[in-house]
């Protein structure tokens, strides 16, 4: 086990707390102002059908920063039982594939809950926000907004040694 302090980060970083529906606005601000990358991992993505909810809004937004030139890299859950979460990664993912979202799957058998996004190398989105509607409006979620390219490395780090397949 590696010594905790000795892996507290040595630069500065600021971070801001993001509760409920304080999530949203911020991490659409953040993919509109996208450059360079957006990456992320996504345990559920789920629109329910809805043209004009937030979790559709946040797919617009990466396929927006798709023709942007911005290269997008998705992680979605694969679940080893069929079902409403299955189906509904499925509808997103075919969404976001259509437009030129690079979009992975982690394998059947292992279970990737994180929710993470790193945008420009730099802002990390991290916590316990899905990309649906309940999440957005509805659920006592938390999340944690980190401008840190110390972290941004990091959670890149962790989002690629999961194991993937299209």
């Amino acid at each position: 086990m590696p010594d905790t302090l000795s892996a507290l980060p040595t630069t500065e970083c600021h971070a801001l707390l993001l509760p409920n529906k304080d999530y949203y606005p911020y991490l659409k601000a953040y993919f509109q102002k996208a450059q360079k990358s957006i990456i992320g991992t996504v345990y559920l993505v789920k629109t329910a059908g809805f043209p004009d909810n937030e979790p559709m809004d946040l797919l617009r937004e990466l396929v927006s920063a798709s023709k942007r030139n911005v290269q997008v890299d998705i992680v979605l859950e694969r679940s080893e039982d069929p079902g409403e979460m299955q189906d509904s990664n499925l509808v997103a993912s075919e969404m976001l594939q259509k437009a030129g979202v690079h979009v992975h799957y982690d394998p059947a058998n292992r279970t990737t809950h994180a929710k993470t996004f790193v945008i420009d190398d730099r802002y990390c989105f991290i916590g316990s926000h899905n990309l649906t509607h309940a999440a957005m409006t509805r659920n006592e979620e938390l999340s944690v907004f980190i401008d840190s390219a110390e972290m941004a490395q990091q959670v890149t780090d962790f989002v690629h040694q999961i194991p993937t397949s299209k």
